[in-house]
């Protein structure tokens, strides 16, 4: 199974143009990206949307609001489509990046799995989540107690 795995952007930020893996300071973006055993990842940033590690971007000073969310429906949207299911690390994010993330799901009809506390637990568990879902076992409901899902089949 394809799997596409995300995490929200983060407020500080190196200065400069570089990878977007570089260009953020976040040790949940870092801590999320190793674990992302086989799944593609990338980073939803509030300027650019859903964006791949390796991309080169600017730096910026912009949080994703209600208004953001509509602007960036298009690109997520087609951005998830090539993927069989979504898991997004949620925690500390705000609740916008997790909105749009729902939103593209259910316009795309695409599985979702939310995971993570503010505090970034469950993090550790990110591993056994993605070694199930890429081999297609949806059964995920006892790996963590911070899972949502939506649109399962």
């Amino acid at each position: 199974m394809k799997v596409l795995l995300a995490t929200a952007c983060g407020a500080k930020k190196n200065k400069g143009k570089m990878p977007a893996i570089d260009l953020y300071k976040s040790s949940r973006i870092k801590a999320v990206y190793k674990r992302r055993d086989g799944a593609d990842f990338a980073v939803l940033s509030a300027k650019y949307g859903l964006i791949y590690p390796d991309k080169i971007i600017k730096d910026y000073e912009q949080i994703l609001d209600f208004k953001g969310v509509k602007k960036l429906m298009p690109q997520v949207t087609e951005f998830i489509n090539k993927y069989e299911l979504i898991v997004f690390f949620k925690g500390g994010s705000r609740e916008e990046y997790r909105e749009l993330i729902k939103h593209a799901s259910e316009a795309t009809n695409k599985p979702l799995v939310l995971i993570g506390t503010r505090n970034q637990e469950d993090i550790g568990k990110l591993e056994e989540l993605l070694a199930r879902c890429t081999k297609g076992d949806l059964e995920i409901g006892g790996i963590a107690p911070s899972i949502e899902t939506y649109n399962l089949p």
